[in-house]
């Protein structure tokens, strides 16, 4: 990091209680970051760039401070306008002391931002064990309806889309790794580098597809954790790039592989995998290809800009937590690359069952990260419907002939999954024995392992859980599981029958057992 011009007279002006109006109850507080100062005073929070230059972030002169600042404002309205006020001038008065917004030369410019409790961050949430994966789904939805009204942009618009975007980050990366051996040691690094090209050539035309499908947009380009809080109650983006296009000018699954990695590095593989089946709610599955190496591609930047943040830190203490953090995060790019064999898993039992709690702490378990992408029958029906998850639909959606079509639709989408390399949980009641055959027949016909387990439990102990589901996705009642029962399952032959009526963490045991058998 090269620091190019001396900011010690805004840092002291921005530091002191009398500079604000009103004045705040307290000193400001101030967070250093390897790209600003930010300054807590009262219910406002002030953002200074700092003058350094780096390869990838240029904020050397303060017309480069100040546009950068203006691109700030503008793109970050777009997700948390309540959170953005405006810009703010240090000028310098006659006396020759710094001022706001007066009428002399300008010194530098600062973001005026609302202030938020530190406490409303996702990631203070992850570290005191409050980030909970209803509030993962909600922000997975936000995310998502950020990335489907954006404008696509052409292969010019998106220098970090498409093969030649990826090649560039890709190399960025290396470089950087190779000037820092003391963090990042030679013998990793090219064991990681050999993974990633080999990958990355594998992947290159579709790369280039889905900049030519429209998947190309101007994201966030910086979605991890601690760039989301609540605001009014409500998952806000806020901090988006500014500075470099080739970061923020990417593919829309990029952009979201970054939030996922920050889960997966906290060890967080439930919540990430929650929002990671939340955000493919309505399918479009077909660049889940790409997510290995866009989740690899971000750990191993997320290991590189802690090195950088901990250079920025005075305490050794702080210092040593975001060393930490580095390598947690190059493991994990490490690991994230590695190519898994996908399987396809089909589970079945009677509404009230435990199928689908099964599944998703099942599917967390599962490799290549995220996880394994969890097909509910209940979503889907409700999505063809245009309803929420856990809005109930009208009797006519359970019709026979919309059942079909339900169950074609996740075999469809099973089939998109598994050829792009996720493991895939077929969750359905599954009672009759040519759905059960059709799973089968689909995993003989892509050479990949199947896996069926029936939940047998009591009726009663269904019609028990049944009474107890709260914003649940299944429509079933008690009479509708007693009518299951009473219609049968018929013969399971390859499927294994298991005793699900203990708790669910004893039914996960069993299954799990079950996968690993002849491994």
């Amino acid at each position: 990091m090269e620091q190019t011009e001396d900011q010690s007279a805004a840092l002291e002006f921005l530091a002191r209680r009398d500079s604000y109006d009103p004045m705040p109850g307290d000193d400001p507080e101030h967070i250093a970051t390897h790209g600003s100062h930010v300054f807590l005073a009262g219910n406002r929070a002030y953002k200074l760039k700092r003058a350094v230059c780096f390869p990838y972030m240029d904020y050397g002169s303060l017309e480069r401070r100040r546009r950068f600042t203006e691109a700030e404002l503008e793109l970050n309205r777009r997700t948390a306008p309540d959170l953005y006020i405006g810009i703010r001038r240090l000028t310098r008065t006659p006396e020759g002391t710094l001022t706001f917004d007066g009428d002399g030369e300008t010194v530098e410019v600062v973001l005026e931002m609302r202030r938020f409790s530190k406490d409303a961050l996702l990631a203070r949430m992850a570290e005191n064990g409050t980030l909970t994966p209803a509030l993962i789904e909600r922000t997975a939805d936000r995310i998502r309806a950020f990335h489907d009204s954006a404008d696509s942009l052409s292969a010019d618009q998106a220098p970090g889309a498409g093969s030649a975007g990826m090649h560039a980050v890709l190399e960025e990366n290396f470089e950087e790794f190779g000037a820092q051996p003391k963090h990042f040691a030679p013998e990793s690094v090219a064991t990681y580098a050999r993974d990633v090209w080999t990958t990355f050539k594998r992947l290159t035309p579709l790369l280039d597809r889905r900049v030519a499908e429209g998947w190309a947009k101007h994201c966030h380009g910086d979605l991890h954790l601690r760039n989301i809080c609540l605001i009014d109650g409500e998952p806000t983006l806020f901090d988006g790039l500014e500075f470099n296009s080739l970061f923020a000018c990417i593919d829309v699954l990029y952009d979201l592989a970054y939030f996922l990695s920050d889960l997966i590095v906290r060890e967080r593989t439930d919540l990430a995998n929650r929002a990671f089946n939340r955000y493919f709610v309505d399918g479009a599955y077909e660049g889940l290809a790409c997510l290995p190496l866009f989740l690899s591609t971000r750990s191993a930047i997320r290991a590189k800009i802690m090195v950088s943040a901990a250079e920025a830190q005075e305490e050794e203490s702080e210092r040593a937590t975001l060393l930490a953090q580095s390598r947690r995060s190059l493991a994990a790019a490490m690991e994230q690359i590695t190519d898994i064999r996908p399987r396809l898993i089909g589970l079945g039992g009677f509404s009230g069952s435990g199928k689908s709690t099964l599944a998703g702490a099942l599917a967390a378990r599962l490799q290549p990260a995220p996880g394994a992408v969890h097909l509910r029958s209940d979503v889907i029906r409700k999505r063809l419907y245009g309803s929420a998850p856990t809005a109930p639909l009208p009797a006519e959606a359970y019709r026979s002939d919309v059942s079909a079509r339900v169950y074609a639709l996740m075999l469809e989408r099973a089939e998109t999954v598994l050829k792009a390399g996720y493991p895939v949980i077929m969750d359905a009641v599954n009672d009759r024995p040519e759905d059960r055959e059709a799973m089968q027949t689909l995993a003989r016909l892509l050479d990949i392992r199947f896996d069926g387990f029936w939940l047998d439990v009591p009726p009663n102990a269904m019609a028990s859980r049944i009474a107890h589901r709260h914003g649940d996705a299944s429509d079933a009642t008690e009479s509708v599981m007693r009518k299951q029962v009473a219609q049968g399952h018929g013969p399971l032959r390859s499927w294994t029958a298991i005793d699900a009526s203990g708790p669910p963490e004893s039914t996960l045991r069993t299954v799990l057992a079950g996968l690993t058998a002849d491994d």
